[in-house]
């Protein structure tokens, strides 16, 4: 804290030079970007590109940091802790920023540890079941839930996954009851799923994209606000029947809280570029990512938005075993 304290202090005494702010000349020295996770995943290529973006507007060497552990909260700690100086910033998520302070105890960090930079990119969840289950759209299985109440199970890659969340969220506002199968990964549960041993799951579109295209596994809508380009025949779920369904897990830069708001913009300014370059956005496209970008605000008041919907369903729902 004392550290944060002087780095603050020198900071604010930078502007009181007339005609210069700190913001003017950050920045001057390397940059380090932290990806909570391992390297390889999705995560972890946004955190690579975005590096490498910032390396070449800014002019200075950027470092993606990987700090893995405890579905990463070791990595997001540590940002919290880091100084607000614009030096550090992590490639968050809706798990690491937000769904994890309803799955641990006692984090290092809070959601308000830190100040939002920019969207960069949401990853829809697709609703599948399983073949032969006699629907063929949202609301017949619904219906059919209704009709054979407790009768069905889902899966998920693991407990408090987006996965997870979504389908919890989903029974919660159709009003039906269903056994969740927690599993280690996507893979092995979708091959259940295509086996007949799960009745259905809303996992994310990358993970079952070719598994859909193949006709081995049966699609009902997408939980993202708009179609998915990807699956573009696909409803929405509010389309499906369900107003305000809207479940579909983000990634997005964020710094240190009180990290000056100058920086936060300039940061935001050239993100914004970032996604609007045709590479960048076939690249997220190729991962089933969808370009998002915008403002600090936005990114801010749809963290608020996720914990308050993520909250009331934890009141219900024990993410913490199955």
């Amino acid at each position: 804290m004392e550290r944060r304290r002087f780095i603050a202090c020198a900071m604010a005494s930078t502007l009181m030079i007339p005609g210069w702010s700190y913001a003017d000349m950050w920045p001057t020295r390397n940059i380090r970007i932290v990806v909570p996770f391992p390297p390889g995943g999705s995560t972890d290529i946004l955190g690579r590109r975005t590096a490498d973006y910032l390396q070449k507007a800014f002019g200075v060497p950027v470092i993606v940091e990987n700090l893995p552990g405890a579905t990463g909260t070791i990595g997001t700690a540590a940002v919290a802790r880091a100084a607000p100086d614009g030096y550090t910033l992590l490639m968050g998520s809706v798990g690491t920023i937000v769904t994890n302070h309803f799955v641990y105890d006692n984090l290092a960090f809070k959601i308000d540890s830190f100040d939002p930079v920019i969207n960069i990119a949401e990853t829809p969840n697709v609703m599948m079941i399983r073949p032969g289950l006699p629907v063929g759209s949202v609301q017949e299985l619904i219906a059919y839930m209704k009709a054979n109440p407790g009768q069905l199970n889902h899966g998920s890659p693991g407990l408090a996954s987006s996965s997870h969340v979504s389908a919890e969220l989903f029974k919660l506002r159709a009003g039906v009851q269903a056994q969740h199968v927690p599993y280690k990964g996507s893979a092995p549960m979708l091959a259940d799923l295509m086996g007949g041993s799960i009745d259905f799951t809303i996992d994310n579109i990358s993970s079952s994209l070719e598994l859909i295209k193949a006709g081995k596994l049966k699609a009902l809508a997408v939980t993202s606000r708009d179609r998915s380009p990807l699956l573009p025949q696909l409803p929405t779920m509010i389309e499906a029947g369900l107003p305000d369904y809207v479940m579909a897990p983000w990634f997005c830069v964020a710094a240190p809280s009180g990290t000056s708001t100058e920086v936060i913009q300039k940061l935001n300014a050239v993100l914004n570029d970032m996604l609007k370059d045709d590479t960048v956005r076939q690249l997220l496209q190729s991962y089933g990512a969808t370009p998002v970008g915008g403002s600090p605000s936005q990114i801010r008041t749809l963290i608020t938005t996720e914990s308050e919907t993520i909250r009331a369903l934890s009141a219900q729902v024990n993410f913490t075993s199955s």
